[in-house]
């Protein structure tokens, strides 16, 4: 592992500036924490003790897990939240009629399969759940869930999008964005940051825009926000500026905001802007929530540290969350790491516990052929697995899409959005299926119970659309979760 020297570039998420930012929402609460819903709770305690049938799921694979091989079965039980029985159907139906339940068949169309549920190792969910009020400026839409990346990526881009997002605002509102990935802009209009931040003052919009990048802690931000940030330094007198020319100067040279000069930014944003933040909070979790479960997600691992986070995160686990929260700092903190610290990722001492690391291969492509090593990465990857170390993939949410299947898919066929690379520095099928079910299992401690199917266990599976072992490397792309149980 010393002979990976690869750097992720990336805005932390463990940025002063998002603890600022939760500081601030903080301030307001209370608010998010009545907007818990006590009624959908209680409706979910009355489902869950409804009398079920035992449902029967065969006539297909149905995946156990994935290991040194894939081991299947050819039917699956399930009653109560746990696998009641695995194996041939006959034997299946008369172990469930012997206890003597009764039961309810569903037969898989021919190329569905069942595995188990997708782990979501390493995740800011609070954070994320606030980033994603905001607009993503990266490229994939405002939500940042679209799984296609948009081809026409360009500053053209961003700046009619501010101008159409402007119309949409009410007068008070600062235009907010993040995921701006200010390195796929470049072009002969733009040659680097500066470019972005210029490019965004010729814009005649007499609202506040500020846009977050993905790759650095970087602001651009437009005259109108730039004014606002100005009133607040001098009458709070500080740094050292002469005139108001110097700190627009200042900041072109720069390219943007940087660093801890983020900070002013929360300085001057209206009080009911965050108020607006933190009151659709537990909400927006949900909706995160929701989404990973559509993406397969049966277990999330979050990395929340900050009290208000933590808060919060206490506060919904009383719903009921649509999938399994795990709280990920347990398993690293105090964690001794034998693969070392290297690799210079991003939030290191969360991603690599005792012998097992979560990487972030990156959606696009674009760090890792700009990185030093460029596409010896993943070739590397596979000198992990040679050492026994335990490999396990993230997406990389919220700057990039929430999705482990197509993590895995493009670890597997290395059809980066933005740049393809060899072949042959793939991980096989059956590592990228592993790294996102029973290898995060592990790197998060909860294995068996999560990323295998075993009786006994708790139902955590997907029925998949396609096989993900036998598709080809097309037809993987296209693979959806038709259903997803959480127990």
């Amino acid at each position: 592992m010393d002979d990976i020297q690869h750097k992720q570039l990336s805005f932390s998420l463990d940025h002063v500036f998002f603890d600022g930012l939760l500081d601030k929402l903080g301030d307001h609460l209370q608010k998010a924490l009545i907007a818990i819903s006590s009624d959908n709770y209680k409706d979910r305690c009355a489902q869950s003790c409804q009398h079920q049938l035992v449902l029967i799921i065969y006539g297909g694979k149905v995946y156990s897990d994935f290991d040194e091989q894939a081991h299947y079965e050819d039917a699956m039980a399930v009653y109560n939240g746990k696998v009641l029985a695995l194996g041939p159907l006959d034997e299946v139906r008369h172990c469930v009629y012997q206890m003597g339940f009764m039961a309810t068949y569903y037969r898989l169309k021919s190329s569905e399969v069942v595995t188990p549920g997708f782990i979501e190792p390493h995740c800011h969910l609070v954070t994320s759940a606030v980033l994603q009020q905001l607009f993503h400026f990266g490229p994939f839409g405002f939500d940042g869930r679209t799984d296609k990346f948009m081809t026409d990526y360009n500053m053209s881009y961003v700046l009619r999008s501010v101008v159409y997002l402007d119309k949409a605002l009410q007068d008070t509102q600062w235009l907010l964005g993040y995921g701006l990935f200010s390195s796929l802009l470049m072009s002969d209009d733009v040659l680097d940051t500066h470019d972005v931040h210029n490019s965004l003052q010729t814009l005649s919009i007499s609202r506040p825009v500020v846009i977050f990048d993905a790759q650095q802690p970087l602001a651009f931000a437009n005259r109108a926000a730039l004014e606002q940030l100005y009133k607040y330094l001098v009458l709070n007198q500080v740094g050292l500026l002469k005139s108001k020319q110097d700190f627009f100067t200042t900041i072109a040279e720069q390219g943007g905001l940087k660093g801890e000069q983020l900070l002013w930014i929360l300085e001057v944003l209206p009080v009911r802007q965050f108020q607006q933040l933190s009151t659709a909070l537990i909400q927006n979790i949900d909706d995160v929530l929701t989404h990973a479960k559509n993406q397969g997600i049966t277990h999330l691992g979050y990395v929340d540290s900050h009290p208000v986070a933590l808060s919060l995160l206490s506060a919904y686990s009383q719903q009921q969350p649509k999938v399994n929260l795990i709280n990920a700092t347990t398993t690293w903190i105090n964690a001794s790491c034998k693969c070392g610290f290297e690799l210079g990722l991003t939030d290191t001492s969360k991603s690599i516990i005792d012998n097992s690391i979560a990487l972030n291969i990156g959606y696009l492509g674009f760090d890792w052929v700009q990185s030093y090593h460029g596409v010896q990465t993943l070739q590397l990857c596979q000198s992990l697995f040679n050492q026994g170390v335990n490999v396990c993939l993230q997406s990389g949410f919220p700057l990039l899409p929430l999705s482990p299947l197509k993590t895995a898919q493009q670890a597997t066929s290395k059809e980066m959005e933005y740049a393809p690379l060899d072949k042959k520095r793939c991980l096989t099928r059956l590592q990228s299926l592993k790294s996102i079910s029973s290898a995060a299992a592990s790197h998060l401690k909860i294995s068996p119970q999560a990323g295998h199917l075993f009786v006994g266990g708790q139902a955590n599976y997907l029925v998949l659309s396609n096989d993900p072992l036998q598709c080809s490397d097309v037809e993987m792309r296209h693979i959806q979760v038709k259903h997803s149980s959480v127990s």
